[in-house]
């Protein structure tokens, strides 16, 4: 599992979250951009290692990255019920990992739980949420159809809901 806390860190210090921005703080912390939309100066897909980073929209953008992809196989198909219970408890095992590091050292200090108060989750199987320098962090297990790989995404984000004290209940 790669650890990200850093540039999330960086990322969330932005004053605005642009392309461009977004771009610096990835190549300062040793991504490789690969790909560029023609419409953009910045590149939109990043790597480092196995992990993937994609700058979204125009500004502010959101940054996500990608630290955990499983396909579902073609021979899972048989039984595919069983083949993707396993992928689902594979992929919550690793979102505590995941979790418990986001929290963890300084940056963890920074974060502040969300609660249900946040939009555009309804495509993660299980996430957890915080707000951080006045942005949303989410971290979850995605899949958008039976067909499509699990992944395990964290996306920074400008808030899309008004922030309110909620408990630090997770998952």
């Amino acid at each position: 599992m790669s650890h990200i806390s850093v540039e999330l860190s960086h990322l969330a210090d932005l004053g605005e979250l642009s392309g461009s921005a977004a771009a610096s703080v990835l190549a300062a912390a040793g991504w490789s951009g690969e790909r560029r939309n023609p419409t953009k100066s910045w590149a939109t897909t990043w790597r480092r290692g196995d992990v993937h980073a994609w700058i979204q929209g125009d500004g502010p953008v959101a940054v996500e990255f990608t630290l955990w992809f499983r396909e579902v196989e073609e021979e899972a198909r048989a039984d595919l019920d069983a083949f993707m219970g396993g992928l689902y408890a594979a992929a919550e095992a690793e979102l505590t990992e995941v979790v418990a590091d986001l929290s963890s050292g300084d940056f963890g200090e920074r974060l502040q739980a969300t609660g249900d108060n946040v939009a555009d989750v309804d495509d993660f199987i299980q996430y957890r949420a915080w707000r951080v320098a006045g942005r949303e962090l989410v971290t979850g297990v995605r899949q958008s159809d039976t067909d499509t790989p699990v992944m395990i995404v964290v996306v920074l984000r400008e808030s899309a809901v008004e922030a309110e004290e909620v408990e630090d209940d997770w998952l």
